[in-house]
C-alpha cells in the first residue's frame, strides 16, 4: 500500500504512464513507421532529435531565457500538442512525414519542456532527490514492463501510422496533464516566495507579480 501511495506524486505518475505507452507503442512504431522509411531519413530524424537538445542545453544556461520559458511552460505544452495534432491531420498517414515531424517536435518542444521541468524537481525534492530518482526509475521500468507485456502477450497488430501517432498524442496529453499539476504547485510556491520577499504594493509591480502567476 505504501508503494501505491507513491503514485500520488504527479511527476512519478506521469513517468509511469509515459513508459506504459512507450512499452506498448515502440514495437508498433518500429514496424509501422521506421520499417517503412529509408535509413537516410531515419538518420536525419535522429540528427534532429539529438542536435536540437544539444543546442537547447547551451541556450538554457542563460538564466533569463530559462526563467522566461519556465513562466510559459503550459503554452509550450499546448504548442506541442497542437503541432502534433496538425502533423497527424496533414500527413495523411505518410510514415516519413510523421517520423520527421515527430523528431523535430521532440527535439524542440519535448526537450525544452523536460529541461524546464528540472526546475520543478529542484523545488519539490531539494533534499531527497536521490531517493526520488530511484523511485522514478523504478516507476518508469514498471510502466515499460507492463506496456511491453501488453504487446507480447496480446494479439496486437498496428500497421496504421496515423493510429500510432494518435496514440502517441494521447500519451503526450495525459503525461503533460500530470506534469502540469506539479508545475502549477511549484509556480504558486515560487510566487508566494516573491510575495514574502517583496511587500505588496499597489502599482505596476503588482501587475508584474500577477503576470508571473498567471502567465
Amino acid at each position: 500500500m505504501k508503494a501505491l501511495g507513491l503514485f500520488k506524486d504527479p511527476l512519478l505518475l506521469g513517468g509511469f504512464v509515459s513508459n506504459l505507452f512507450n512499452g506498448f507503442l515502440n514495437p508498433l512504431y518500429i514496424s509501422a513507421i521506421l520499417g517503412k522509411i529509408e535509413p537516410k531519413l531515419i538518420s536525419i530524424g535522429s540528427f534532429m532529435a539529438s542536435a536540437f537538445p544539444a543546442l537547447l542545453g547551451v541556450l538554457m544556461e542563460n538564466t533569463r531565457l530559462f526563467e522566461t520559458l519556465f513562466r510559459f511552460l503550459p503554452i509550450l505544452m499546448a504548442g506541442e500538442v497542437f503541432l502534433t495534432a496538425l502533423v497527424i491531420y496533414t500527413s495523411k498517414g505518410n510514415a516519413a512525414v510523421i517520423y520527421l515531424a515527430g523528431m523535430f517536435i521532440f527535439g524542440i518542444f519535448s526537450t525544452s519542456i523536460l529541461y524546464l521541468l528540472q526546475r520543478v524537481k529542484e523545488v519539490l525534492y531539494q533534499g531527497d532527490r536521490a531517493r526520488w530518482d530511484r523511485r522514478i526509475a523504478s516507476a518508469d521500468a514498471l510502466g515499460y514492463l507492463l506496456g511491453s507485456a501488453l504487446v507480447a502477450l496480446g494479439e496486437v497488430e498496428g500497421q496504421d501510422p496515423t493510429l500510432i501517432a494518435v496514440a502517441g498524442l494521447m500519451q503526450t496529453v495525459l503525461v503533460y496533464t500530470f506534469f502540469l499539476v506539479s508545475y502549477l504547485s511549484v509556480r504558486r510556491k515560487l510566487f508566494n516566495q516573491v510575495e514574502e520577499e517583496v511587500p505588496p504594493q499597489w502599482g505596476w509591480n503588482t501587475f508584474g507579480r500577477l503576470a508571473y502567476c498567471f502567465a
